[in-house]
Protein backbone atom coordinates (compact mmCIF):
# COMPACT_ATOMS: atom_id res chain seq x y z
CA UNK A 1 0.00 0.00 0.00
CA UNK A 2 1.68 3.60 -1.06
CA UNK A 3 1.16 6.19 1.64
CA UNK A 4 -0.71 9.52 0.66
CA UNK A 5 1.02 12.35 0.86
CA UNK A 6 -0.86 15.56 1.89
CA UNK A 7 0.50 19.03 1.63
CA UNK A 8 -0.30 21.78 4.08
CA UNK A 9 0.30 25.28 4.45
CA UNK A 10 2.08 26.92 6.98
CA UNK A 11 -1.34 28.60 7.75
CA UNK A 12 -3.28 25.47 7.65
CA UNK A 13 -1.38 23.49 9.70
CA UNK A 14 -1.96 26.68 12.20
CA UNK A 15 -5.61 26.64 12.10
CA UNK A 16 -5.76 22.98 13.14
CA UNK A 17 -6.72 21.60 15.87
CA UNK A 18 -4.38 19.82 18.21
CA UNK A 19 -5.51 16.28 19.53
CA UNK A 20 -3.96 16.94 22.78
CA UNK A 21 -5.52 15.65 25.80
CA UNK A 22 -4.11 18.52 27.92
CA UNK A 23 -6.08 17.44 31.33
CA UNK A 24 -4.70 13.63 30.59
CA UNK A 25 -1.52 14.86 30.43
CA UNK A 26 -1.39 17.70 33.46
CA UNK A 27 -2.65 14.51 35.94
CA UNK A 28 0.31 12.10 34.46
CA UNK A 29 1.95 10.95 37.55
CA UNK A 30 5.68 10.22 36.77
CA UNK A 31 5.68 6.90 37.64
CA UNK A 32 3.07 6.45 35.03
CA UNK A 33 5.41 8.08 32.43
CA UNK A 34 8.13 5.84 33.39
CA UNK A 35 5.60 2.93 32.69
CA UNK A 36 5.00 4.30 29.82
CA UNK A 37 8.12 4.71 28.39
CA UNK A 38 9.50 1.16 29.55
CA UNK A 39 6.43 -0.15 27.42
CA UNK A 40 7.77 1.70 24.30
CA UNK A 41 10.77 0.71 22.73
CA UNK A 42 10.99 4.30 20.77
CA UNK A 43 10.95 6.18 23.93
CA UNK A 44 13.74 6.18 26.83
CA UNK A 45 14.28 8.99 29.49
CA UNK A 46 17.35 10.96 28.46
CA UNK A 47 19.78 10.39 31.69
CA UNK A 48 21.11 13.56 33.38
CA UNK A 49 24.21 13.85 31.54
CA UNK A 50 22.52 13.70 28.49
CA UNK A 51 20.01 16.75 29.51
CA UNK A 52 23.19 19.17 30.18
CA UNK A 53 24.23 17.96 26.27
CA UNK A 54 20.34 19.71 25.08
CA UNK A 55 20.65 23.08 23.87
CA UNK A 56 18.36 25.43 24.18
CA UNK A 57 16.07 26.01 20.77
CA UNK A 58 15.02 29.60 19.88
CA UNK A 59 12.19 30.57 18.07
CA UNK A 60 13.11 31.92 15.04
CA UNK A 61 10.32 34.72 14.06
CA UNK A 62 11.37 35.85 10.83
CA UNK A 63 10.88 32.35 9.27
CA UNK A 64 7.36 32.06 9.96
Amino acid sequence: MKERIVRRSKDEIKKMKGKTNHVYVQNTSDKEIEKQVDNDPDSYIPTEEELKKFKRVREDKENE
